[in-house]
Parts: structure tokens; C-alpha cells; sequence
């Protein structure tokens, strides 16, 4: 075998300490190498877990359902006195909280006789149940406990976005389960039940004591309504209006139609007296509408006539013509007497016309006092009826109250959809399922116990390597560990994120070779497991140190540095340098976010092998050596290309990343290696 060089500045014991880091991969070489204890060890526990399944003893669980009744009773509106069961989430949560309460435990065990039963009396079941005895054993303690272990059976939840809650009870006997899981199911019903019952029944008392209350208060009321009318003669028609107000309104009619009429009988008496002064008392209507004034007229008439032809016929003296003229002169006097009459009883009619008026604006003056006493009582009497009506209207409405409440029908808000039936399968324990999980935890609990046992073995990396590949990578120092170094633009966590966990480890990295080596190589084994990114990062790392460094895409076949440093290719690379077409100082790309230097191809060469041999090649590096203080190589996998040797022989340290490489390959790179110190950088 060759010999193999290290990094001078590696310390062994430094190595071995920082190569213990455990990955997936160790896996597979730790349980075939011990093999035989993680077999042992899964079948202790399976065997365990057969021989508990044994011994645990079955047990049954029996669901009954409730479900809120949302449905209304029409016969009898309970909700009159209790408000109707609301139906959203948390009054379901509430009605849970009643059927898990101690109270309707303890009324189920007492039904049961469930104090009796062993399962549920820890002091008839003996042994470890024992422990759960309180200290005091007094009744209540010992009732307490029975509870306890009640409720440690008993399971209730609701069923989905409905109103049905499932009511589940396990015991060691399937025909008990069910029973206990419907006893507790009707006791929540007659328990809601007598609650609303009880409601009611306390509303009922309430109202009635109420209700002879208000009685009282309301003939109290309209007795002082009655006595206070009384007192201030406050009469009032069916209609309810007020006499005094009827009797102003007819005295006002009355009042009007009197001194209409007093108004014609004045104006009629006026007209007769200024026609009886003027001499005109014959153009009266009445004299003239007088019956026994158109009499004595005819009379008159027919005396005029016979005094006419007595006077033609007869002479002057004739004693005929004298009794005709003194019978005409009678007449006249009659007729003057009824004109008087007739215009005396006009003006009698005026008289009694205005003295009627006076009697109605006596009348009215007395009946509008009377009115002005009555409203000034009456506004007392408005507050006394106001306060009656209330008093009744309070009355009635507690009536009605408590008709709504009378004989009200035993219908509770809950009811039972699904009575429990005796199970028959036990519902613990899953021993399948048991059983089953023994075998995948046997064998994690066997791995465990194969990584203590390799823990207390050899270092590591060596012995995680087996089959011929522990012997040659003892003594390799491992540089440093870096996690995530295969993320995309890993390098730029080094500016970014400095406290994250691979900045620290590329960090470590770059002090573990500060004055070391000045031309350093960075590659893999077979494949690509992030090293282009650790000497981008590398890179990175040491020009914010204050280095001057350059780092050089020596992967000709899949470059890949300047896009690690987020650069676009120059068009004047590695390659126009070693052909002399470009000098090296435009080559060059600078990292704006570090100050490193970075050297890629512009394009790909068809041989990569003969332009990393060549006499250019050598010369470029040998020149970055002289004017740089570290210079980076970022290699192809060394078994990967053949081309890889010539940058190792060029670089005076190769620094192989390792992260799910088989350990033989990384053994082969290593071997491939042996001219140039080697060492590892674990991944993952």
C-alpha cells in the first residue's frame, strides 16, 4: 500500500474527537455488525409484549346516542317558564359537562348498585386497587373514589357537526357495559326532565302568590277610582263621557236656537211698532194673517157698504145711516183693540224670549263652573285609573302566565336515538395492534442498544467503515463537519446567515488550514456531494478573514464555482488564460460580497485531461501561489474523472467531502490520493 500523507497541522486526537458524528447511512454497517444483539433484543420484546397481552385482561365498550331535540311541544309550551335548548357547540359542550358531572355518576351507582361491584369499589377489588382508597376511609371518601373510577369508564363526546352526543361505558363484562352506558343515558333524560319539572312547579308557586297579590292591588285600585268619583260627583255616561260636558253642549245648543229666536221676535216687534207710530199698522203680517182682524174687516166692509147706499137713498139724519156709522165706528175700535193686542203679545214674546235667553246664560255660567271643578278632579282621577289599569293589565298578564304554566307535560329537550347493545369484541387492548407495533419497536429498541454497544467501540470515521476500508482511513484526519452544504447558493449563508450552522462549520474549516497549506484542493469521491459549494463558501470565508484568496474552477467538465458565487460566465476565462489570449488580471472575477477572486472557464475543452497536465496549468498555479495567500482548487470527484490526479499533484493538500459516499469509495479516493495529504470533511 502507499503511504499516505495528512495535513501536518492535523492533531490525532483532535481527529478522532471530531469524526464521531453518527449519520443515516451509519445505519446499515452498525446493525449488520451486530446483528445478532438487535435480533436478541426485538424478540425480549416481542415475547414481552405476547406475555402482557396474556395477562391484560379484556375489556368491552358499549355507546348509547342522545340527541337534542330541537322539536317544540305544541301541547304544552315548556318554554313558557324554561327558554327551549339552544343547539350550537358550546351549549353541546354543556350538556356533555351534565352527563360526565358527578352528580348523575353518583345517582347511576346508587341505581345499580354499581357500590357493590369490585370494578368500581377499590375497596372490594383489593390489591392495586387499594392504593386508590383515600386516606380518611370515611363514606363520602370512600363515595368519592367510587365516582372517580366511574368516570375513568365513562367516555362522552359529540358525534360530528350534529346534536347527538354518544354516551360510551366500558367494563369487563360486555352485558354490564351496555347497561351502565343506557342507565346513564336515561338518567341525563329524567335528570333534565325533573329539572324543567321542577321549574315549572317552582314558576306555578310564584305566580300564584303573585297573582293574590296584584288581586288585591287591583280592587284596592278601583275602589279608590269608585270613592273618588264619588266624592267629586264625577258621573259619566255609558260611553264615558262626562254629564256636565253632555249638559254644556245642549245648554250651548239651546243658548243658540234662544237667541236666534229672541232676535226674530225683536226684529218682529221693532217692524210692528215703527208701522203702528207711521200709521200703517193694516201692513202688519200678523194683523194681516189675523183671523178675527179679516172678520171684523169683512164686517167693516159690508158696513161701508151699506153706509154708502143708506147715504145715496137716505139723507144724513136718517136714523138708519146714524146706526150703520156708529156700528162702522165699533168696528174700527175692535179692529184698533186687536192691533193693540197683537203688537202687545209680540213684544210679550220678546219678553219671554230674552228672559229665556237670561235663564240659559245662567244656566250655562253654573254648568261651566261645575265643569272647571270636575276637570280639576278629574286629573286626580286619571292618575288613580292609570294606576288600576296597570295593576290589571300586571294582573292579567301573570294569569295568562300561569295558565301557560298548569299541568305542563313531561317532554325533555334530549332524547335517546341509540340504546346501547352488549358488545362483541373487546375494545382493549388492540392486541393485534399491539403486537404488531412490538416487532418495528423491538427492532429500533435492538438498534439502539447495537449503537451503544458501538459507541463504546472504536473512532470514528474508522469505524463506521467496514470490509478491508477501516484499515485505510485510520488516521485521516476529519477537518470539520458541515450541515446543508448541498442547498442551492449555500456560499451566500456565509455573508447572510453568519451564526447558521454551516457558515460555523466552513468557519472551523478555514481556521483548521489557516497557515497551512497555500494551494488547496477540494473534491469528492464519486460524486458531487456539495464540495463545489464548501469552496465557494471556503472562498468566501477566508477573504472576509482578510486573505487574499483565489479560487479556481478546475472542473472542466461541469464547472459549476461561478454559479455557487452567483456570477455570469467572462467571456475571457481559465481557458484564453492558459492559451495566452487573455491576461489573468481580466480573467479574474471579482466577489462583490467578499473580495475573493474567482477563476472559471468561459467554455468547455474537449480534452480536460491534457489542459490540467499541461506546463500552462502548472505555471498559472505555481503563480497564484506566489501572489495570493490561499488559493483554491475545486476538483471533479477523484473516481469519477481521471483528469483529477493532475490538480492533486498541483495542490499541496486535497480536502475530500464525504456525506453518503459507500465508505469503499471513499477509501478508493483516498488510495487515489496517497501522493498528496488528504483530509475529510463529513456532510450532511
Amino acid at each position: 500500500m502507499a503511504s499516505r500523507k495528512t495535513f501536518h497541522s492535523a492533531d490525532p486526537a483532535s481527529a478522532g474527537a471530531a469524526a464521531d458524528p453518527f449519520r443515516p447511512s451509519d445505519l446499515w454497517p452498525v446493525a449488520r455488525a451486530h446483528a445478532g444483539l438487535v435480533a436478541t433484543v426485538a424478540l425480549a420484546v416481542i415475547l414481552i409484549a405476547v406475555l402482557a397481552l396474556l395477562l391484560w385482561p379484556s375489556s368491552y365498550s358499549a355507546s348509547a346516542i342522545v340527541m337534542l331535540d330541537t322539536r317544540k311541544n305544541n301541547v304544552a309550551d315548556m318554554t313558557a317558564v324554561v327558554s327551549e335548548l339552544p343547539t350550537d357547540p358550546a351549549s353541546v359542550q354543556n350538556q356533555i359537562q351534565l352527563l360526565t358531572s358527578r352528580d348523575l355518576a353518583g345517582l347511576v351507582i346508587e341505581r345499580l348498585g354499581l357500590d357493590q361491584d369490585p370494578e368500581f369499589n377499590p375497596a372490594l377489588a383489593g390489591g392495586l386497587s387499594a392504593y386508590l382508597l383515600p386516606a380518611d376511609q370515611s363514606p363520602q371518601s370512600l363515595r368519592n373514589a367510587e365516582i372517580d373510577v366511574f368516570l375513568k369508564h365513562l367516555s362522552v363526546e359529540a358525534v360530528g357537526l350534529s346534536t347527538a352526543i354518544s354516551v360510551s361505558f366500558t367494563a369487563r363484562d360486555p352485558q354490564e357495559a351496555a347497561r351502565i352506558a343506557n342507565a346513564v343515558a336515561d338518567a341525563y333524560i329524567e335528570t333534565e326532565m325533573d329539572a324543567d319539572l321542577a321549574t315549572s312547579q317552582a314558576a306555578t308557586q310564584w305566580l300564584s302568590e303573585r297573582i293574590r297579590q296584584l288581586s288585591k292591588q287591583v280592587q284596592a285600585a278601583e275602589s279608590n277610582v269608585q270613592a273618588y268619583k264619588a266624592e267629586h260627583d264625577l258621573n259619566e255616561t255609558a260611553d264615558g263621557t262626562s254629564i256636565v260636558d253632555q249638559q254644556l253642549t245642549a245648554i250651548n245648543a239651546q243658548l243658540v236656537d234662544a237667541r236666534s229666536d229672541l232676535a226674530e221676535k225683536q226684529a218682529n216687534s221693532n217692524r210692528i211698532a215703527l208701522l203702528m207710530k207711521s200709521g200703517h199698522a193694516a201692513d202688519i203680517s200678523q194683523i194681516v194673517a189675523s183671523p178675527l182682524i179679516m172678520q171684523l174687516r169683512e164686517q167693516d166692509a159690508e158696513v161701508i157698504r151699506d153706509e154708502a147706499q143708506l147715504s145715496s137713498k137716505y139723507g144724513a139724519k136718517n136714523p138708519k145711516l146714524i146706526a150703520v156709522e156708529s156700528q162702522k165706528r165699533d168696528l174700527e175700535d175692535k179692529i184698533d183693540q186687536e192691533v193693540g193686542r197683537i203688537a202687545g203679545s209680540v213684544a210679550n214674546d220678546v219678553a219671554v224670549a230674552r228672559a229665556h235667553v237670561g235663564s240659559l246664560l245662567a244656566s250655562l255660567q253654573q254648568a261651566e263652573e261645575q265643569a272647571t271643578d270636575q276637570n280639576m278632579a278629574r286629573v286626580k282621577l286619571k292618575a288613580l285609573e292609570a294606576n288600576a289599569v296597570s295593576t290589571r293589565t300586571m294582573y292579567e298578564a301573570f294569569v295568562v302566565r300561569l295558565r301557560e304554566t298548569q299541568s305542563p307535560i313531561g317532554v325533555a329537550d334530549a332524547r335517546v336515538i341509540s340504546h346501547a347493545s352488549p358488545p362483541t369484541i373487546p375494545s382493549s387492548p388492540p392486541r393485534l395492534l399491539i403486537l404488531g407495533a412490538s416487532v418495528p419497536a423491538g427492532l429500533l429498541l435492538g438498534l439502539l442498544m447495537a449503537l451503544l454497544a458501538e459507541r463504546s467501540g472504536a473512532g470514528v470515521p474508522a469505524r463506521r467503515f467496514v470490509n478491508g476500508a477501516i484499515e485505510r482511513l485510520r488516521g485521516i484526519p476529519v477537518l470539520a463537519e458541515i450541515p446543508g452544504a448541498v442547498s442551492a447558493r449555500a456560499a451566500d449563508q456565509i455573508v447572510d446567515w453568519p451564526a447558521a450552522p454551516f457558515a460555523q462549520g466552513v468557519g472551523a474549516l478555514a481556521r483548521r488550514i489557516a497557515g497551512g497549506p497555500k494551494v488547496v484542493a477540494i473534491t469528492a469521491s464519486a460524486l458531487s456531494e456539495g464540495h463545489s459549494e464548501i469552496a465557494a463558501a471556503l472562498a468566501r470565508t477566508a477573504a472576509l478573514m482578510g486573505q487574499r484568496v483565489v479560487i479556481v474552477d478546475g472542473n472542466l467538465r461541469a464547472p459549476a464555482i461561478a454559479r455557487a458565487f452567483g456570477l455570469a460566465l467572462s467571456p475571457s476565462g481559465l481557458m484564453e488564460v492558459l492559451g495566452a489570449k487573455a491576461p489573468l488580471s481580466r480573467a479574474l472575477q471579482r466577489d462583490t460580497r467578499s473580495g475573493a477572486f474567482v477563476l472559471s472557464p468561459a467554455w468547455r475543452p474537449r480534452d480536460p485531461a491534457q489542459v490540467l497536465a499541461s506546463p500552462q496549468m502548472a505555471g498559472l498555479i505555481s503563480h497564484l501561489r506566489r501572489t495570493c495567500d490561499l488559493v483554491l482548487i475545486d476538483m471533479p470527484p477523484v473516481l469519477a474523472a481521471g483528469d483529477a490526479r493532475f490538480l492533486a499533484n498541483l495542490a499541496d493538500a486535497v480536502v475530500v467531502v464525504v456525506r453518503a459516499t459507500p465508505p469503499e469509495a471513499v477509501a478508493q479516493a483516498v488510495d487515489a490520493l496517497a501522493a498528496t495529504p488528504v483530509g475529510l470533511v463529513l456532510t450532511r
